[in-house]
């Protein structure tokens, strides 16, 4: 009789032990967040990484007891050279468990530079359409993810240095609906350390993503540098990062539900423009008035996809402080409008109100998006000839022989630059000098400029003229542009 090896024994034993409670812990998340009741038809979003791998096995090894139809799914970003390789191995993982496999590829630069997201936003983005797409195809109601508690705490450093809000650090929420598809997390709760124990009991192999190295990615440096450097004061900062995550997710709720029926009283109006009611608005607390201004948003766009704290508290104080007609852009095409008695939130319509008015000589322009009434007139030659006028931060006087081609009022642009009088010449850009005037950002987008039709800036209306075009001696056609703001 062979002796037998207690070293074997042991790690036999550890690896099975691993084994139980990588699923046992995986199925206490799903009963804890109600993810799965049982039956499901599931897409699996797997990557070929050790997370998403653990998970298609950890779920295969339960999809029995619960009644589960598991198909794979593998998107290709082709951000990579070796992509392909993910993919077969993939292909190879799903048919060596019996589970349909599905596949397609994407292309998040093309939509990053369309967009402006970064290329990280458009790949998830796409991911989560094709996903979604997968799950329709197939009859499925549930998708999985791979994402771990070193997920949360990464996610919720990231958006900690972000200056994110209540409801960027709760982080990743264990379920999220996506139309009729609900997005499950069975791995919220366990880390990245049980995940490659539990593959290597199994003796699963997975693939690694040579990209996770680079340090160039803030949430490479955050994973590489800065939680191991946080270790070294809270060996368990991940647990208690994700523990953070999960207790603002159950404030958040609160508030929500104690706050639903105040926010539906400050909004009107329907999917198309939501308003928002300044008088009740004014009488809300701050955070409850981003609130406000996130469900419009939500109303009129159906998500709230990039959509900063930074955007909402901007749309904040427009709303508090804009003049009448002044608005401001919100990611996913979201416009903000200040008006008499509150503001309105709406898409973009390509057909609206125009942004850039004629200014005709003489006469007058009440230009509501900018919130001023503009008049013009002709100087008489007698008027010329007694002297300069006063300086006025309300008005400017204009050669008329160096705008031949016409006045525009419109709001800054790109590349916009002027000739502040009394720079003797020297030229600023535009965007510079409201931010050296202490306008926030907010409102910069609505600050009234008066140009030429071919884009040559003559007044900062209200604040600064250009040299250009200003009278001199030799003048013989003078017209006086005089501003006046429209009140609420």
């Amino acid at each position: 009789m062979s002796q037998r090896d207690p070293v074997l024994e042991i790690s036999v034993n550890a690896m099975a032990a691993d084994h139980h409670t990588f699923v046992h812990r995986m199925r206490e998340t799903l009963r804890r967040h109600h993810m799965l009741a049982g039956g499901e038809t599931v897409v699996v979003a797997v990557s070929g990484g050790p997370d998403s791998t653990a998970l298609v096995h950890g779920l295969a090894a339960i999809a029995r007891e619960l009644r589960l139809i598991l198909h794979v799914a593998h998107v290709d970003h082709r951000l990579r050279p070796d992509a392909g390789l993910d993919a077969a191995f993939v292909a190879a993982m799903s048919r060596a468990l019996g589970l349909e496999h599905h596949q397609a590829a994407v292309d998040p630069r093309t939509l990053a530079d369309h967009e402006g997201l970064s290329v990280e936003d458009a790949a998830r983005r796409l991911r989560y359409e094709i996903l979604t797409r997968v799950a329709r195809d197939v009859g499925a109601t549930v998708v999985a993810t791979g994402h771990t508690l070193d997920d949360q705490a990464e996610t919720v450093l990231i958006r900690l240095l972000r200056g994110s809000g209540l409801d960027g650090l709760i982080g990743i929420p264990p379920v999220r609906r996506s139309g009729e598809t609900s997005i499950i997390r069975p791995l919220l709760e366990t880390t990245r350390e049980d995940v490659e124990s539990y593959l290597r009991s199994i003796g699963a192999g997975w693939r690694e993503d040579s990209t996770n190295r680079d340090l160039a990615i803030l949430r490479n440096r955050i994973r590489l540098v800065l939680l191991p450097a946080l270790e070294g004061y809270n060996p368990g900062v991940r647990q208690t990062l994700a523990r953070v995550a999960d207790l603002l997710r159950d404030e958040a709720e609160a508030i929500d539900t104690l706050a639903a029926a105040r926010i539906a009283e400050t909004l009107t109006g329907d999917s198309e423009t939501v308003q928002v009611t300044l008088e009740r608005f004014t009488r809300l607390p701050a955070a409850l008035q981003r609130r406000v201004l996130r469900e419009a948003v939500r109303r009129v766009r159906g998500n709230l996809r990039a959509v900063r704290f930074v955007h909402i508290e901007g749309a904040r104080q427009l709303v508090l402080e804009g003049q009448v007609g002044s608005w401001m852009p919100l990611p996913g095409g979201v416009r903000v409008t200040r008006l008499a008695m509150g503001a309105e939130v709406a898409m973009e319509c390509t057909d609206g109100a125009p942004r850039l008015y004629e200014v005709p000589v003489p006469g007058r322009v009440v230009a509501v998006e900018y919130g001023v009434q503009l008049t013009t007139e002709e100087l008489t030659q007698d008027q010329l000839e007694g002297g300069p006028e006063a300086a006025r931060r309300d008005a400017v006087v204009l050669d008329a022989a160096r705008f031949g081609s016409g006045l525009v009022l419109r709001g800054p642009q790109p590349g916009d630059g002027f000739a502040p009088v009394g720079m003797e010449g020297r030229t600023k850009m535009v965007a510079d000098y409201l931010r050296d005037e202490k306008i926030p950002r907010h409102r910069r987008g609505s600050i009234p400029v008066l140009a030429t039709r071919d884009g040559v800036v003559l007044w900062i209306v209200g604040m600064r003229a250009s040299e250009f075009a200003q009278i001199t001696p030799a003048t013989t056609r003078a017209v006086r542009v005089v501003a006046r703001p429209l009140r609420a």
